[in-house]
């Protein structure tokens, strides 16, 4: 095996790159406060990292993928538009 492929093999494991919070929020379409929020209940995975948040793209697919149909919007007036 090259050493080429092994870095490309490498990389693949963590995924194609790394998010930062507020890319992760734009991806989820949400607040990075929000997402910092769902980080510390456990419902999105994620990691500090050189004193930042990273998240994977896979694991916020998983968190979409896994969210309930139907949000509760008690009490918001713009139902997340």
């Amino acid at each position: 095996m090259t050493a080429t492929r092994k870095t490309k093999n490498a990389a693949a494991a963590i995924g194609d790159r790394l998010l930062t919070l507020r890319e992760a929020a734009e991806v989820l379409r949400l607040s990075p406060r929000t997402v910092r929020d769902y980080v510390q209940r456990g419902e999105i995975e994620g990691r500090i990292i050189g004193g930042r948040w990273r998240f994977r793209r896979a694991d916020l697919d998983a968190f979409y993928e896994n969210a309930p149909r139907s949000w509760d919007f008690a009490g918001k007036s713009n139902h997340g538009d």
